[in-house]
């Protein structure tokens, strides 16, 4: 009994620190698309290169979490190719304002210079870009295969969802 409490406290202990760790679904362009086009705001889509300052990316002190801002903006400069009917033809060379969000101590780090996947949200004033914790809307180096899926949700093509996890077949 006595070894189970303080396990107990172990883990409690560990919950409160910076070892409790954020849990991300796997991203998926087709979901993240379906969640954009039921929004009321326009979007696009971009691949490109993404440069900013990464010295004015949040940092999290990790004695005052609180402290955290829930987003930075950051301007940005976006190079690179616009969806449209006919797949990622359409030249695209901008400045965007880059939200960086923090969800309480887990902030996104993009990194400049670097090839992405961005969705986004054009505005009266300007386009902004969000990068999350999670990469929703910021995706790394994305695949061609991912491009591919996106363009056929684009054009209504099969915009399905991949699972987020492994199907386990059953035994029925």
């Amino acid at each position: 009994m006595r070894c189970g409490v303080w396990r107990l406290l172990a883990l409690l202990c560990l919950w409160g620190s910076h070892a409790a760790a954020l849990s991300c679904l796997p991203n998926d362009v087709a979901r993240t698309f379906q969640e954009l086009d039921a929004d009321s705001a326009r979007w696009g889509a971009v691949v490109g290169r993404l440069d900013f300052d990464e010295g004015r990316l949040p940092r999290v002190d990790w004695d005052q979490q609180a402290q955290t801002p829930a987003e930075t903006r950051l301007r940005a400069q976006l190079v690179g190719h616009s969806l449209g009917p006919d797949g990622w033809t359409t030249p695209f060379q901008a400045n965007v304002s880059l939200i960086v969000e923090c969800w309480g101590p887990w902030c996104a780090q993009p990194q400049s210079g670097r090839r992405y996947l961005v969705f986004v949200k054009r505005e009266p004033h300007g386009r902004l870009a969000f990068a999350d914790p999670c990469g929703t809307r910021l995706i790394a180096n994305p695949s061609p295969d991912d491009l591919d899926r996106l363009h056929l949700c684009f054009v209504d093509g099969p915009c399905a969802p991949q699972p987020p996890f492994p199907q386990i077949p059953s035994d029925q």
